[in-house]
């Protein structure tokens, strides 16, 4: 029986357990423009170490230079407005730029314009504002995640703003970003107690050394890769600019896993482990499972990336 992507999405499905970030992030997309700003505004000036705030290095900080160098010459109430065209995704000048940014770049320029913002540099939030009960219910929600958790919300409270000109499909990515150097080397070879498949260690040796010629190599030629609350994504080329964009300087830390065989000479494996992004830094991980399809060729037919609910389920390979 041929392999297909909805069966594949299914495997280990019992051993998931509902992650929190859906809720929150909804949260977010209740909230109206300013309130949406003002989260921001305490997620990345105002919370402390109880929100975990992006640290970008400069290699990120250049690609938003041009941009958040105009907000700075503008007048505040002109500064201001910038901000609410790009969370509202209004169809201007800065609206695009921003959208052409990659992920790293866009949580970059959040963080910048919060240092902009203690520092005087650009517009707060504007005197006299009252924090809604819509901003209070989602800082309190924030707060209670994880750190690795954080990352994933403030990622994608801000990765759909901007006017993106091109209508992208979760499979078509920007790509005019160079590769960056990393700050930390990442482990090279990969060791994952009950596991011992070419595919798996060499995805993840190849992810940890940014070499996705490599990774992508390792796919079936209709292969998929369905990264944490997105669609699958499908094909080498489509999973090559996702990489690019979007995966650049992890460093994955695998640390146990099952085998399965199917019937059809096929595995079916899962994989808990942690991630570290460069958007903050080697301190914070964000716990993982990595769900792998290997076709009967020893090629990766699909690869789900999971955000797991709890730190305990890095422990949770059987099956129920």
């Amino acid at each position: 029986m041929a392999l297909t992507l909805a069966s594949a999405q299914t495997i280990f499905s019992s051993t998931q357990v509902p992650s929190p970030i859906p809720a929150t992030i909804a949260l977010f997309e209740q909230l109206d423009v300013d309130d949406q700003l003002a989260f921001l505004w305490f997620a990345y000036t105002e919370m402390g170490k109880t929100i975990t705030p992006a640290a970008p290095g400069a290699a990120r900080l250049q690609f938003a230079e041009g941009l958040l160098g105009q907000i700075k010459s503008m007048p505040q109430p002109e500064q201001t407005q910038v901000m609410r065209d790009i969370a509202s995704c209004a169809d201007t000048p800065s609206g695009r730029t921003y959208a052409a940014f990659s992920v790293n770049t866009k949580l970059a320029f959040w963080y910048e314009l919060g240092e902009f913002m203690k520092q005087g540099i650009v517009a707060p939030i504007p005197p006299g504002y009252q924090m809604s009960i819509g901003v209070r219910a989602l800082l309190e929600s924030v707060q209670q995640l994880d750190p690795g958790q954080q990352i994933t919300v403030l990622r994608n409270t801000v990765v759909g703003m901007g006017y993106d000109v091109s209508a992208q499909s979760p499979s078509s990515y920007p790509t005019s970003e160079p590769l960056f150097e990393r700050t930390v080397p990442a482990p090279t070879k990969v060791a994952i107690e009950g596991v011992t498949e070419p595919a798996v260690l060499g995805y993840i040796e190849a992810m940890n050394t940014d070499n996705f010629d490599a990774a992508v190599a390792l796919f079936a030629d209709n292969g998929a890769l369905q990264p944490p609350f997105q669609k699958p994504i499908v094909g080498r080329d489509a999973i090559k600019q996702y990489m690019q964009s979007e995966a650049q300087g992890l460093n994955m830390m695998p640390q146990q896993g099952i085998t399965e065989s199917r019937e059809d000479g096929s595995k079916q494996l899962k994989v808990t482990g942690i991630v570290q992004t460069p958007w903050f830094g080697v301190n914070v991980g964000m716990n993982i499972s990595w769900r792998f399809l290997i076709d009967g060729q020893g090629k990766i037919f699909f690869v789900a990336i999971d955000m797991l609910a709890s730190p305990q389920e890095l422990m949770n390979l059987r099956r129920i």
